[in-house]
């Protein structure tokens, strides 16, 4: 009875690490789901780009190329608990410009393809609930930044757990 009792103790896996664990698997998979058709189709990404009509013309080319890489590589380190806070600083301000991009276009009236997923996703086209959505995400982003604390995630199951 005692050994079974340390050993449930010793191997026991808090909450608060299942809950780190789960909204890192979905904050990382949104990203890189995200940024696969951006950077496959780079061409079409830019001409999404032109649309938000919000960017001066010489800033287009970079962002197209540069955002889609941003959005796949925080999406990998969150997943790999590799620098963690510092991608979910980014992944807010990415969150946060995507919702304020949407709000303008939405108050402009302009209605197109918003360019988050691939085009035959549920989300096609500029509207209240891309914003909605987008909250959503960007709530689960802040409270993975209140429970993570360390800066690589990893190493609480190499030292409690494994030790």
């Amino acid at each position: 009875m005692v050994t079974l009792r340390w050993v449930s103790k010793r191997w026991s896996i808090p909450r608060r690490v299942i809950i780190i664990f789960l909204l890192r698997l979905c904050l990382g998979g949104l990203f890189i789901y995200a940024s696969l058709a951006k950077i496959q189709d780079a061409t079409r990404f830019k001409e999404i780009i032109v649309n938000y009509e919000v960017l001066p013309y010489w800033l287009i080319n970079m962002t197209a190329v540069i955002l889609p890489w941003i959005e796949f590589w925080t999406g990998i380190f969150i997943l790999a608990g590799i620098f963690v806070r510092a991608c979910i600083i980014m992944q807010s301000g990415l969150l946060v410009l995507f919702i304020l991009v949407t709000g303008l276009n939405i108050a402009r009236g302009l209605e197109f393809y918003c360019g988050c997923f691939a085009e035959d996703s549920i989300l096609t086209s500029t509207s209240h609930w891309h914003i909605i959505f987008n909250t959503f995400w960007l709530l689960m982003v802040i409270t993975l930044y209140l429970l993570e604390r360390r800066r690589f995630s990893h190493r609480y199951f190499g030292t409690k757990l494994l030790a």
